[in-house]
């Protein structure tokens, strides 16, 4: 939740001048390439202990599940693919894939309005608040802040839980009297978690569900993603990761009302997002590629669908996503054209220094599955 897509960038000009040997020797390559290897290592060395990574590598039919634990100042190889983590900012993907079932089923449109599709109007509003559609809601073109202006209390006395006491009442208070807008509604695509959040609100009030049950009925039960939920009550405690804050010690998990969980609420682990990635593979599933499909424009490399960013480099297009909490950190990357893709959950603080590695990792892992 707290970083934004514009670390993608850091991917471009990877340069890591110091040794990894005495951390490449400690992990298992049984299962994976040196070089494969040799890149977790050289982003993960210098992690606090406890930190684990679960990842995922994609290529065609095959899928590599690998697992690194940094333990007594050594990395090791572990079996986690079961294990559970908190995704972040990774649940909008799904956010704008409830809204895509939606609009499938007729019951919403793009182009519907925010002033229109509220349980309640408006009382105070900026000039353009008229132009938020549930298209800039799910592209970060709403004009909407990052956080709506009411929670920052809330932040300041718990941030080890930030939005746990973040109740729809706030949020209808936000909206009715407090609501603003940092750019012209449609302009600039400015990442919003208020805006996927409030998103995810739209659709419970449209269906008159809770954001885990249509997340359930519609995306987790059909591909099997039995292990993935919003509820942390739902999380078989043996499975869960604790998170791991920038200082080393154990973090606290986020809980979400659904005022705001459809930004940020999700845990999963790696076998049950495989099966998500394996079914935005398919071409012809016109559900899942509605929000694969660019809406604006950010720069000539970066693009934004509905939840995903697309980003082009050297004529290779990939479709991106991250997420972070106080303890976690988590990265999607998918080359749909060649069926490829890398998946990455930890346990590493988004506020951890080392959090960029995790991207950087991420981006390295696809790159080297592109040239095979």
């Amino acid at each position: 939740m707290k970083r934004t897509f514009f670390l993608l960038f850091i991917f471009l000009n990877i340069q890591l001048g110091f040794s990894q040997e005495k951390a490449i020797n400690a992990i298992d390559t049984s299962n994976m390439s040196s070089e494969i290897a040799k890149v977790i290592a050289e982003n993960s060395e210098l992690f606090p202990n406890n930190v684990q990574l679960s990842i995922a590598l994609i290529d065609g039919e095959k899928t590599n599940y690998i697992g690194v634990i940094r333990k007594n100042d050594t990395l090791q190889t572990i079996d986690n693919k079961g294990a559970i983590f908190e995704i972040g900012s990774n649940t909008k993907v799904f956010t704008s894939l409830l809204l895509s079932h939606q609009i499938h089923a007729g019951n919403l449109q793009l182009n519907d309005k925010l002033i229109d599709v509220l349980p309640f109007k408006i009382e105070t509003s900026p000039e353009h608040t008229d132009k938020i559609t549930l298209q800039t809601l799910a592209n970060h073109s709403s004009g909407l802040p990052r956080l709506p202006q009411n929670i920052f209390p809330l932040l300041q006395t718990n941030m080890e839980n930030p939005y746990k006491k973040y109740t729809i009442d706030m949020l209808h208070t936000y909206l009715k009297n407090g609501i603003s807008l940092q750019n012209e509604p449609t302009k600039v695509s400015a990442y919003s978690n208020l805006g996927a959040g409030l998103l995810g609100y739209i659709l419970t009030e449209k269906t008159k569900k809770s954001y885990e049950s249509l997340l359930q009925e519609q995306i987790l039960k059909p591909l099997q993603m039995n292990h993935t939920t919003t509820d942390l009550s739902k999380v078989d405690q043996n499975k869960l990761v604790i998170g791991i804050k920038a200082d080393g010690t154990e973090a606290s998990n986020w809980d979400f009302t659904d005022a705001l969980v459809g930004a940020g609420g999700m845990k999963s682990n790696v076998v049950d997002m495989e099966k998500f990635i394996r079914k935005n593979f398919e071409d012809e599933n016109t559900v899942y590629n509605l929000p694969q499909q660019e809406t604006i424009k950010v720069n000539e490399m970066v693009r934004v669908g509905l939840g995903w960013h697309i980003i082009t480099k050297e004529g290779k297009t990939v479709l991106f996503h991250n997420g972070g909490t106080g303890g976690y950190l988590s990265c999607m990357i998918i080359d749909k054209k060649n069926k490829k893709a890398a998946l990455l959950l930890s346990n590493l603080s988004a506020f951890s220094p080392q959090g960029p590695k995790i991207d950087n990792l991420c981006f390295s892992l696809i790159e080297l599955l592109s040239k095979n």
